[in-house]
């Protein structure tokens, strides 16, 4: 859209040029240019200017109001999409970043887990069951990996549901 910008800003440059210099051939060769061009992006382009055919200037400088019009539409919805791209890296920076300090607060409750509870090779298995979910995309084999981790946390007890549980939870609910 950017380059549809740039074209409309060099004809309304060479087109008040024009209309300062009084070039009427000129005017009349660019206003058919102007037209031609922008015919699909300006309904009823040539609407008010077939009764100027014999001012040529002045239909000129109607399409220059035309294609500042068009010029400032171009820029809302170039300013709305960047916008709506802007809110949507947003939300997802958000939901990354809550997801990634969920997962490391749950390894450092895991590893504060007493070895006479867990021991550390339990450990090094629960944290790699929780990566596994946490590197997990696909929505289905998300809630597999969290089914067999939900298991496994339930035969160790309750201290360890309480360290994994919230993340997984958190997890499973971002899933897309």
């Amino acid at each position: 859209m950017n380059s549809k910008i740039e074209l409309i800003d060099e004809y309304i440059n060479k087109a008040k040029e024009c209309v300062k210099n009084e070039n009427f051939l000129y005017a009349e060769q660019l206003n058919g240019e102007i037209i031609n061009t922008f015919r699909n992006d300006i309904k009823y382009i040539w609407v008010g200017t077939e009764d100027d055919k014999s001012h040529p200037l002045q239909m000129l400088s109607l399409l220059i109001s035309k294609l500042r019009n068009l010029k400032g539409d171009l820029e809302i919805e170039e300013n709305k999409q960047n916008s709506e791209k802007a809110l949507v890296l947003e939300q997802t920076l958000n939901t990354n970043i809550s997801i990634q300090i969920s997962f490391e607060q749950t390894i450092s409750a895991i590893e504060a887990i007493p070895n006479e509870t867990l021991s550390q090779d339990e450990k090094e298995q629960l944290e790699g069951k929780l990566s596994k979910i946490n590197t997990e995309k696909d929505k289905s084999k998300l809630w597999e990996k969290a089914q067999s981790a939900l298991k496994w946390i339930a035969e160790k007890g309750i201290e360890v549901g309480i360290a994994a549980l919230p993340y997984i939870a958190e997890a499973l609910k971002n899933a897309k």
